[in-house]
């Protein structure tokens, strides 16, 4: 009898094992229906490296794969076009391929595509640079194995990957640059079928995908500027996702009989980020006392109670509660004081006969212009003058913050990429030399380049600390508050609003 056990009990492992085999290849049924999801603003271009916006992210998520992925139940580093990986030691990271993948064109998936792919963005011009700038060299040992070699030691390389898209290297070295910007050759569930600017962007599901086909037939992008439109359509059932409710908007949409809300925390933060470095030119803000001042003359908490309907999570020194590295302690260091705010600009002779440049823009900050007018407000209170503008055109705030031409205040909101880590927001925004870096000094890049190269988590903790400290102590940015993603949904939409804002509606679900 136990001999018996045993052989059935090996049979229904060998079975299981089918299936999990099985279904990444064969989907148990075709793709059908249709979905809409507006976009607050069109996308920039269609190139996985020559972005860092995260309506690009969405929709190149659909067209492209990365080597690994975020699982968002267990919220681990998952393989993806990677099978599995190994780190070979403190430097080295082997890669085992995919076999049996294709781009849309035919060109299969193999070691060259990302070698090809990393290299280009080690260009000190692409966006993408920060992903892939631990990497000193990619080894191709056959065609389904890769070799990724870290300058020193780098022990957030997987989060880094799990947003980096893989391009096919024969179509893009024969199509170019230009060609990328506007057209895609990927190997995800959909294939893109139309984009014209300002109107649609169409996606059709693959039935052969890698992974299994997904379950919608056509995804379509519309990118529609005014929140107030998007909500009316998805009440009157002209769209069905709008990614960024306003709080104050919950209400109507819940109360509706078609419509729902799903919301969670994410690592996406705000902030204002100041010109302390004279990128953009000379400006009252490069004297701490005016942006001690400025810190102190905003009152975050009614903001957040206000603006934000209560639903978003104070952060310190930036840093989202999510992220590693964060610390309570560095929370709320210029409490709401606008008497010491205005002593401070006595003293640092500021002319406030001078406005100051405060902008921000839409696309993934919610409320934008009630939080900007908010925040001009209690400015007013202390008697800083500002001209504000918001930018709805995500591609030019994204080519100016890169050109440093934001000069005085910007506000500015920074997904992570979905990486956990204080690395994802601190080298990016004040690391000298980085593309959004307006506030930094020898001190922070020594720290924030030894944080990148050390494996011992603790130590790791001490150096972000000290990173967090200086950003308060200087004033670099006053941190406002970490968002939920808030998504209305239309209630045939089968789907969970995802704690990274990667929004995957191709992982949703239409009800018959």
């Amino acid at each position: 009898m136990m001999k018996a056990h045993k052989k059935w009990k090996m049979v229904g492992i060998l079975l299981l094992l089918a299936v999990v085999f099985f279904v990444p290849g064969q989907p148990w049924a075709a793709p059908k229906g249709k979905l809409v999801t507006a976009l607050s603003s069109d996308i920039s271009n269609l190139d996985p490296q020559n972005h860092n916006i995260r309506i690009n992210y969405i929709v190149g998520w659909h067209l492209y794969d990365n080597l690994v992925m975020r699982d968002q139940k267990t919220m681990e580093i998952v393989p993806h076009l990677a099978e599995s990986w190994k780190l070979v030691d403190d430097l080295t990271w082997e890669f085992k391929l995919r076999k049996g993948v294709k781009f849309d064109n035919g060109e299969p998936f193999t070691a060259e595509c990302v070698k090809f792919t990393i290299e280009r963005g080690l260009d000190p011009k692409c966006p993408q640079r920060p992903s892939v700038s631990w990497i000193k060299e990619v080894k191709v040992i056959d065609d389904h194995t890769v070799r990724i070699i870290s300058e020193k030691p780098y022990p957030v390389a997987l989060q880094r990957l799990s947003n980096y898209q893989i391009l096919p290297v024969k179509w893009a070295k024969e199509k170019g640059n230009d060609h990328l910007a506007t057209h895609a050759n990927g190997t995800g569930p959909y294939r893109l079928k139309e984009w014209k600017r300002g109107v649609q962007i169409i996606l059709e599901a693959k039935t052969d995908y890698w992974k299994g086909a997904p379950a919608i037939q056509t995804i379509v992008f519309r990118p529609i500027k005014e929140i107030a439109t998007q909500i009316s359509e998805l009440l009157t059932g002209g769209i069905d996702i709008v990614r960024d409710i306003p709080p104050d908007q919950i209400p109507l949409v819940e109360n509706s009989p078609h419509t729902k809300i799903s919301k969670a925390p994410t690592l996406r933060v705000v902030y204002l980020v100041f010109d302390a470095d004279g990128r953009a030119g000379k400006s009252p803000v490069q004297n701490l006392k005016v942006r001690q001042a400025i810190s102190h003359a905003i009152d975050m908490g009614t903001i957040i109670k206000t603006v934000m309907n209560g639903n978003a999570i104070p952060t310190g020194a930036v840093l989202n509660r999510q992220h590693f590295g964060y610390d309570k302690s560095l929370e709320n260091p210029y409490p709401y004081n606008p008497e010491k705010a205005r002593q401070l600009l006595k003293e640092a002779n500021f002319p406030f006969d001078q406005p100051l440049r405060l902008v921000t823009y839409t696309g993934s900050i919610q409320n934008p212009r009630a939080l900007i007018e908010a925040v001009a407000g209690y400015l007013a209170k202390v008697g800083v003058k500002t001209n504000i503008n918001i930018y709805s055109d995500i591609g030019m705030w994204d080519r100016l913050g890169r050109e440093g031409k934001q000069n005085d205040m910007s506000i500015h909101s920074w997904g992570s990429g979905g990486m956990y880590d204080a690395d994802a927001i601190y080298y990016t925004y004040f690391r000298s030399g980085q593309h959004y870096c307006y506030g930094s000094s020898p001190e922070m890049d020594q720290w924030l380049d030894q944080a990148r190269a050390v494996m011992n988590p603790e130590t790791r903790k001490k150096l972000y600390y000290e990173s967090g400290k200086y950003i308060n102590d200087q004033a670099l940015a006053v941190s406002f508050y970490a968002q939920y993603v808030i998504l209305g949904l239309n209630k045939r939409v089968i789907y969970e609003a995802p704690p990274d804002e990667f929004l995957r509606t191709f992982e949703a679900k239409l009800k018959d």
